[in-house]
């Protein structure tokens, strides 16, 4: 995060001097400035108690190469198309994918928190969740592509999606599809609320098509992370084994 400030150090300036501003102006822009930095700071106090939790210098490697590479196709996929936009309007803004293998290894490690209490699930229970996971990513994702439906890219996004949720199930997928339900929907809520990026249905400010261009990203990230971890898992298996 750093070094992203550094090297844009434009966009930093910029969102300084829109902050200062809205300081000054007090009243609600103020009350809604400082809710927004009370959750920025929150997710970035918690990334910064997990993220050290479980360290493993090779597996991490691997989640991380893997979640810049989703990371910057998935962004590249939906800002082309036109499915949400940064402000910034680049397509994708290189800016925000280290934030795709950051967000992949919090989940990790908070999902690696929650497996003991889900595992106590009734096993009947436990897979009625998880094919309601299942059912929510696949129809927030139909939803929100849906002016894009047509496009090859979009039915590739779909396959990594369908793959990410069906290849090798286990256990260990439902305390991550929890995980990344709670970790992205308050990333998402701080960035469309701060207006980082708006999502192509939510418009007119502040309708359902917020809460809807939210439950979009969270389904849709957490998918993603879930593939980059399984496929992580699977070439750190077949490197111990050569």
């Amino acid at each position: 995060m750093l070094a992203v400030a550094l090297w844009r150090r434009d966009l930093f300036l910029q969102a300084l001097s829109v902050t200062l501003a809205q300081l000054q102006r007090g009243g609600l822009a103020r009350v809604k400035l400082l809710i927004e930095a009370g959750l920025f700071a929150g997710i970035l106090l918690y990334t910064l108690r997990v993220i050290p939790e479980r360290a493993d210098l090779r597996k991490d490697a691997l989640r991380v190469a893997l979640g810049f590479a989703a990371g910057y196709l998935a962004e590249a996929w939906g800002t082309r198309l036109g499915l949400w936009r940064y402000y910034t309007r680049e397509t994708p803004p290189l800016w925000i994918v280290p934030a795709w293998p950051l967000g992949a290894l919090v989940i990790e490690r908070t999902a690696a928190r929650w497996a003991p209490a889900l595992s106590r699930l009734p096993a009947a229970a436990g897979r009625g969740l998880h094919a309601l996971a299942i059912l929510l990513v696949l129809s927030t994702f139909l939803l929100m592509a849906g002016p894009a439906i047509g496009h090859p890219a979009t039915w590739a996004a779909l396959a990594v999606v369908f793959w990410a949720l069906f290849w090798r199930i286990s256990a260990r997928d439902l305390p991550v599809l929890a995980a990344g339900a709670f970790c992205v929907l308050f990333a998402d809520t701080w960035g469309t609320t701060n207006n980082c990026w708006r999502y192509w249905l939510q418009r007119p400010y502040g309708t359902w098509g917020l809460a809807a261009g939210v439950g979009f990203g969270v389904c849709f990230d957490t998918a993603v992370v879930l593939g980059c971890l399984k496929a992580a898992e699977g070439l750190d298996g077949m490197g111990q084994r050569s």
